[in-house]
């Protein structure tokens, strides 16, 4: 215990080099006040780790305004056609079947503007950067409709849609503080990485966009049966895998000319939309957005990879805000206190306790509380002292994107997939899209998942958001509208409904229906 109070100590003299530094060297406007309001408690505990002997001045920092940027370069499309590097393949039937649904549907690419906007110049920035084709730029739109809560059947995720393996693969973080195939930064620098690494083996950019489609493995298979022949439009390729590649050919012709197609472009500035400032550590997203004097339910759109109450411990440590205001959130970040970023918490373990209950009780993790309090392994004993990271408001007041009314389970040794859904009476498919985990993952003993329909920790349900999506879904051989209702978690009486159809008829293969869904409920 004295080890602790000694280390505690130790950090909350941080804040008074922070706010020297800061004091001295940028001049900030003096004046007193404070720039994190004491915290209500979150739930009924102990109280908060007692305040340091001496007083943190906190640093008032004016009044967060929009600043005009440069004006930019007049159009992004132009910048991207003047990086477009392959051949678009025109001559093609499946190109050719591709653009005409593109010119059926003139509506498609002017509803995605704001989308666009946001995440384009960005990732037409990083793509440029690295010397690569500026197709790749319009992946993510035939990928996911540059949506970053898109989630497939198959436990893609995300603007890029990175299986759980594959994010695994590539560095992205996935765990209970953030799921980083959602966020637009991490997602766009492992899915270039992942495509200069399959040009690397596959020597050809229609071979490495269709193996980021298929998996490079299905891509050797198909080259191996083939017996030499290298060219993607004579491979024996999974169906989707062969319309994909001319879908994205198909995109590009379209805006490299889209007057001969017909076609009208939404105006968009090449200017990134966000930019990203350091954080220093873990902060409380309700502090955050205090501080830059933002709705915290805007701070949590610009930053979808988020989970809870606050950014991840171990990072990263950062956050996506409007580009305008980037400079002045960096200072006015920097300016609270590191003890006022999040608030902790003293307690005393009680009989019976383990690491994982105080873990959902308090809305952590595991790690975190080993971490803090230099636990090796699980063990703990009654009347131990332990510090919390703790929420500075109630659960409800976040806005985070997770189903209402679920509970979690952890996983115990010998547990599936299967068998969880069976002992919770819920199916398969809900249960892999609420934790957004792909249907043959293998699971960790100790993994926590979210059981739908059910509570949290504490008996209250689950706060969370609704993230409505529209999708146009092609029924397959097999399909039911019980099995179609089930993958996206709504009811059969809703998609009746919808499409104004009979509940009671078949449904026919490539039958499309327009389907609603809250994606926040069924990740």
């Amino acid at each position: 215990m004295r080890a602790t109070t000694d280390r505690l100590r130790h950090l909350r003299c941080l804040p008074l080099v922070l706010a020297s530094a800061l004091l001295a060297a940028c001049q900030l406007l003096p004046g007193a006040g404070g720039a994190g309001a004491e915290a209500g408690g979150a739930e009924d505990a102990p109280a908060v780790a007692a305040a340091p002997g001496y007083l943190v001045e906190p640093v008032i920092v004016p009044r967060l305004e929009r600043r005009e940027l440069p004006p930019p370069a007049p159009d992004l499309w132009a910048d991207i056609r003047a990086s477009f590097a392959l051949d678009h393949a025109l001559e093609q039937r499946r190109v050719q079947q591709e653009l005409a649904w593109i010119k059926r549907h003139p509506s498609y690419l002017p509803r995605l503007a704001s989308r666009m906007q946001r995440y384009l110049p960005y990732i037409h920035g990083e793509v440029s950067a690295r010397g690569l084709p500026g197709e790749l730029t319009l992946l993510p739109i035939v990928e996911s409709a540059l949506d970053p809560y898109a989630f497939s059947h198959g436990g893609a995720a995300g603007l890029w849609q990175f299986i759980p393996a594959t994010a695994k693969r590539f560095g992205l973080p996935r765990n209970w503080w953030m799921d980083g195939r959602r966020d637009p930064v991490l997602a766009t620098g492992a899915a270039l990485n992942y495509l200069e690494h399959l040009h690397g083996r596959l020597d050809d950019w229609y071979l490495a966009v269709a193996g980021y489609n298929a998996g490079e493995g299905n891509v050797r298979r198909a080259l191996r049966k083939a017996r030499g022949e290298t060219s993607f439009w004579l491979l024996d390729l999974p169906r989707e895998t062969s319309a994909y590649v001319p879908r994205l050919l198909a995109l590009a012709a379209v805006i490299a000319d889209p007057q001969a197609h017909g076609v009208t472009l939404p105006d968009l500035e090449p200017r990134p939309a966000f930019a990203t400032i350091e954080t220093g550590g873990q902060f409380d997203l309700m502090k955050a957005a205090a501080a830059l004097d933002m709705p915290v339910d805007a701070l949590y759109e610009w930053n979808p990879a988020l989970n809870q109450w606050a950014t991840p411990p171990d990072g990263p440590h950062a956050l996506h805000v409007p580009a305008e205001l980037a400079e002045q959130a960096q200072a006015r970040i920097l300016a609270v206190p590191e003890d006022e970023r999040v608030q902790w918490l003293r307690i005393e373990v009680a009989d019976g306790d383990t690491l994982s209950h105080i873990a959902r009780r308090h809305r952590t993790d595991v790690a975190t509380l080993r971490r803090v309090n230099r636990i090796d392994g699980s063990r703990i004993r009654a009347g131990q002292a332990l510090f919390i990271p703790r929420s500075s408001e109630q659960p409800s007041a976040y806005p985070v994107a997770r189903r209402r009314q679920q509970g979690d389970y952890q996983v115990q040794p010998g547990d599936s997939l299967w068998s969880i859904a069976q002992a919770h009476e819920v199916p398969l498919a809900r249960l892999v899209k609420v934790n957004q985990i792909g249907p043959k993952e293998v699971l960790r003993v100790g993994q926590r998942l979210v059981i739908p329909g059910g509570t949290g920790a504490s008996g209250a349900p689950v706060a969370g958001r609704d993230v409505i999506r529209k999708v146009r879904y092609g029924v397959r051989r097999g399909d039911s509208l019980a099995k179609i209702a089930s993958k996206f978690n709504v009811a059969v009486g809703d998609i009746a409904q919808w499409n104004k159809i009979d509940p009671g008829n078949y449904l026919q293969p490539g039958q499309r229906l327009l389907i609603y869904v809250n994606v926040a409920a069924a990740e």
